[in-house]
């Protein structure tokens, strides 16, 4: 594929996936107005913001691997259409129970992020497979942090069914250019696979491949330290000393977002030095920015520029990580990606558990030894990988 075809194709996956992960992030950065819309308390509307995450990591697990079945063009044009008209009916339904069930709809499709991300890695030119999934995941993040602070600036002036709606529309509008870029040969690898044989067989794949276990719990245990820190801020910035409004709370986003603004860089150095290498560089990062919130998180200007390096480390380690996931298993590419991801987002919810347990308990300082200890394990994880790739090239060289 020529390089300005490639380009092109790069940056519609990269906004498709951006759109459409961006919206199950919308309830959080939305509960205030929902509890007030719905007469609940903002505790009972979070219930929301979980059914979201819920169907997401189901839906990964569910429809992902269909991939290696079918060509991405007619799933990804079948999930968008089905995520728009979830969001459209999410919008008006009456009550906080009906909220939260059509937003796990919601979650069930949206994955269409990582069915592109394995798509854009395959059809990359050579020697570009790491930054192509350095801009994926980059776009990953800009859709999250980059939803949240639209919802934030929005809600006030239209309200959130107005919000959900825009955020309908704009995926429904990604759907052409997806459908133009993807209207190329592309043969599943398993087209006359059943269904339950996919699903069977993206289980088995976790005993095939070391790589993939080794890089899904390394990004277990760094996507809890993520969430840990993200899932308190807004409490955070909104009590002493800041005593921030929720929406300038949600403008803090634009940390995030230029983070993954910055991340594809880092897919140059995938390519470069190697993914375990790029890990272990962001683990190093990772640390020294979660052991600095133990000293500066009332320092707004200090911490502002930690959490931006937790942000980028967090997701140049998932780039490094999910391109070894990828070239690992070139024949079974959305099964892999599959297991990989649902790792990630069990790692995340456990660090959107215990990430407001710890601040209930002790505020960020709490939080920051938690992430330490996160990261302690990751980096334990990425040893044991570390090594076991050593021995396998010296066999390799013997």
């Amino acid at each position: 594929m020529p390089a300005p075809s490639w380009n092109r194709t790069l940056a519609v996956l990269a906004v498709a996936s951006s759109v459409a992960v961006s919206v199950i992030y919308l309830p959080q950065s939305m509960l205030t107005a929902l509890a007030v819309d719905l007469g609940v308390a903002p505790g009972a509307a979070s219930v929301i913001a979980t059914a979201v995450q819920i169907g997401y990591a189901v839906g990964i697990f569910l429809f992902v691997p269909l991939a290696d079945k079918i060509h991405p063009k007619r799933q990804v044009t079948i999930q968008s259409v089905a995520l728009t008209a979830a969001l459209l009916v999410s919008a008006v339904m009456p009550t906080v129970v009906a909220v939260a069930l059509g937003f796990l709809v919601v979650g069930l499709v949206a994955n269409i992020a990582q069915v592109l991300i394995p798509v854009a890695s395959s059809l990359a030119p050579e020697g570009r497979r790491g930054s192509t999934t350095g801009t994926m995941v980059g776009a990953l993040l800009v859709g999250i942090f980059g939803g949240r602070i639209v919802a934030s600036v929005l809600v006030d002036a239209l309200g959130w069914r107005w919000v959900v709606a825009l955020f309908a529309a704009l995926m429904l509008a990604t759907v052409p250019f997806v459908r133009n870029v993807l209207s190329i040969d592309i043969q599943p690898s398993s087209p006359d696979a059943g269904y339950g044989s996919l699903l069977a067989g993206t289980v088995r794949l976790a005993r095939r491949s070391p790589e993939l276990v080794e890089s899904a719990v390394i990004q277990f245990f760094v996507f809890a330290t993520f969430n840990s820190f993200w899932t308190v801020m807004v409490l955070h910035l909104t009590a002493e000393p800041f005593g921030w409004t929720v929406l300038q709370a949600g403008l803090f986003g634009f940390v995030g977002l230029a983070a993954g603004v910055v991340t594809p860089l880092a897919g140059r150095l995938i390519d470069a030095y190697g993914p375990l290498r790029v890990v272990g560089v962001g683990l190093a990062l990772l640390m020294l920015a979660s052991a600095a919130v133990l000293a500066d998180s009332n320092v707004i200007v200090l911490f502002g520029i930690t959490l931006f390096a937790v942000t980028l480390a967090n997701q140049s380690i998932q780039s490094a990580n999910q391109s070894r996931v990828l070239a690992a298993n070139p024949g079974a590419s959305a099964q892999a990606n599959t297991l990989f991801m649902v790792g990630v987002f069990l790692g995340g919810s456990t660090g959107a558990i215990f990430g407001p347990l710890a601040y209930q308990g002790g505020g960020m300082v709490a939080v920051a030894w938690l992430a330490v200890a996160f990261v302690a394990a990751s980096a334990l994880a990425w040893g044991v990988a570390t090594a076991r790739q050593r021995r396998r090239a010296s066999e390799t060289v013997v």
